[in-house]
């Protein structure tokens, strides 16, 4: 099984073994349509942003969403399909990863728009408004993220914080509650220390 690491300063997934993650990619390239989604997040993190992006935009294709970011809904337009969410937030990660913070701002906004509309509605069930706030949850910490690399800590540290309540009180897997604590540990810091984060993952990767 591949494993990653977080980098507790860049807050960057690392893969542990690279040749073992790229056979992974292999390995999920040949089940087809139904790995897509695990490998968007391998290539991310591996580095293949290129190819991360033109996958992810083919997986929220195929799940119902938007085909470009001139698609994807603003306010007042309709709302992403539920199925679309989790792909668009995988996109967001790879545009945040290619420096490209509004695109990814763009799109994680969609998503949570669309989250939050139906967590209200009188109907929805447990099951249901437990899936939105899960998505929601990661929608904070991707924004968090964003907004760490962009040296606006403050605002990441609200993110993260918001992430890490989510997890904690619905019970997240300990991975995800994990990665909140470290993101808000180090936004933490670099908020009260009054630094930005500066280094080569602000450059566009290929």
């Amino acid at each position: 099984m591949v494993t990653y690491r977080i980098d507790t300063t860049t807050l960057r997934e690392v893969p542990q073994d690279v040749t073992a993650t790229w056979e992974h990619v292999e390995r999920l390239e040949r089940r087809g349509a139904e790995g897509d989604g695990e490998r968007v997040v391998w290539l991310r993190i591996l580095g293949a942003l290129v190819s991360a992006e033109r996958l992810a935009w083919s997986d929220v294709v195929r799940h119902g969403g938007p085909a470009s970011l001139a698609a994807v809904p603003r306010p007042g337009d309709e709302d992403v399909p539920a199925g679309a969410w989790r792909p668009l937030l995988r996109l967001a990660q790879v545009l945040h990863w290619r420096s490209r913070f509004d695109d990814a701002d763009l799109v994680v906004e969609a998503v949570r728009r669309a989250a939050q509309s139906v967590a209200v509605r009188p109907e929805v069930d447990d099951v249901t408004r437990r899936d939105c706030s899960a998505v929601l949850a990661f929608a904070d910490q991707g924004q968090g993220k964003v907004r760490y690399d962009a040296g606006r800590c403050v605002e990441a540290v609200h993110l993260f914080s918001s992430a890490l309540e989510r997890r904690s009180r619905d019970g997240a897997p300990a991975d995800q509650v994990e990665s909140s604590r470290i993101a808000l540990a180090a936004a933490s810091s670099r908020a009260a220390s009054g630094s930005a984060v500066h280094g080569p993952w602000e450059a566009a990767r290929v």
